[in-house]
């Protein structure tokens, strides 16, 4: 199904690219909640935290950003949801990266939970839509969307625009701790191989790679010495041969280096 305008999937395309030009993380965050993601998915308050674990696989938030909530709303959060079962079982026990609650559907045991009567009732709190950010199975970040009693529940299509964010997201938390070692999430050889898949040039090739680096247009007509007409040209010929409709997608085709995989087999 296709939930987004055209649009709205250019507007997707520009959050995406600004994720890797903000400098400290605090910032990037700050913006995905006061401006990028209201543009595409309204809500009334909201959470956004980095997570990290420690050696005994208890989890800590850092760098938590609110919005629409107050600094003791925030600090209630953070001490309800590091004991709130949902949460754990969001984190280590579901496949999906996104799930929603809301307290008026049928059979929600929501109302019955300390972090409803703590942290929702008090601030008028009705429904969310969250969104688990991992790489390699490790977590390391979370957010929650939450909206008040007159707005209406949070639909599959805000499911699909926060999964659609994940992948970048994930990328740029994974990213800090690795100290750009952008090495580090693409398997080995991708570029080749996806050259040698969808028939890309080599020109083509060069730039999937300064895309892959987090280029804009304007970097890579400056990198590779040729006008900004003839770079969306390129890319227009990348997307169709991928087909995808713009880099968000594109990003989504690249093959990514796991534990688990061995990529240098990959075909």
């Amino acid at each position: 199904m296709a939930f987004l305008e055209e649009h709205e999937w250019i507007l997707l395309n520009e959050i995406t690219y600004n994720m890797h030009y903000i400098y400290k993380v605090e910032d990037l965050l700050r913006a995905l909640l006061d401006r990028w993601i209201r543009f595409l998915i309204p809500y009334d308050a909201a959470v956004f935290s980095r997570l990290s674990v420690t050696e005994d696989g208890a989890l800590h938030f850092i760098d938590v950003e609110g919005y629409g909530l107050s600094p003791q709303a925030l600090k209630v959060w953070e001490e309800q949801t590091q004991q709130d079962d949902v949460f754990r079982w969001t984190i280590y026990s579901t496949s999906r990266s996104t799930f929603t609650e809301d307290i008026r559907s049928s059979g929600s045991r929501l109302g019955n939970s300390k972090i409803y009567h703590a942290f929702w009732a008090p601030n008028g709190l009705v429904c969310s839509a969250g969104l688990r950010i991992a790489f390699r199975e490790e977590p390391l970040g979370f957010l929650r969307l939450y909206r008040r009693e007159a707005a209406s529940a949070f639909s599959e299509r805000d499911l699909f625009v926060l999964d659609q964010l994940h992948l970048h997201l994930s990328y740029r938390l994974a990213y800090e701790s690795k100290k750009g070692d952008s090495h580090y999430f693409y398997a080995k050889g991708f570029r080749d191989k996806l050259c040698r898949q969808y028939g890309l040039t080599v020109r083509e090739g060069e730039m999937l790679d300064l895309a892959v680096q987090g280029c804009s247009n304007d970097d890579i007509a400056k990198r590779l010495n040729i006008s900004i007409h003839t770079v969306k040209k390129h890319f227009q010929s990348v997307y169709a041969k991928m087909h995808v409709r713009n880099r968000v997608q594109m990003m989504r085709c690249l093959p990514i280096s796991t534990n688990k995989i061995d990529f240098d087999e990959w075909q």
